[in-house]
């Protein structure tokens, strides 16, 4: 990686990308992979200041459980799984905790139908 202004300008890109943050840093390494010249321009030092809403947790969907958000969960199952084939340095399982009370998706039977038992 270079940081001069000279070779951005003297270059055609297939992709520009504005912010360092996760997503722009997701979006250039995605574009990248894909064999596209990409251009990826930051304010001040990458990953300075992340991007809003972004977690630091890859759930894969647990808390949609409670809502019964049956697509949003699979999607995130799929996501995480993908981050996992990609990065399993950085990724990885970890055990949890989660306070149940009430009744319903509110109570224990949620969370106990997203539990993989070995």
């Amino acid at each position: 990686m270079k940081r001069s202004l000279a070779t951005l300008t003297e270059n055609i890109y297939d992709v520009v990308i504005i912010g360092g943050g996760i997503y722009g840093a997701c979006v250039a390494w995605e574009a990248s992979s894909r064999g596209l010249s990409v251009a990826l321009v930051e304010q001040s030092d990458f990953g300075g200041a992340t991007s809003a809403n972004s977690l630091k947790t890859v759930h894969g969907g647990l808390r949609y459980l409670q809502t019964a958000d049956i697509k949003r969960m699979r999607e995130s199952i799929s996501e995480r799984t993908t981050l996992m084939g990609i990065a399993p340095h950085l990724v990885h399982p970890l055990r949890v905790l989660i306070p149940t009370y009430g009744y319903g998706t509110k109570g224990n039977v949620a969370p106990f139908c997203g539990v993989k038992t070995e």
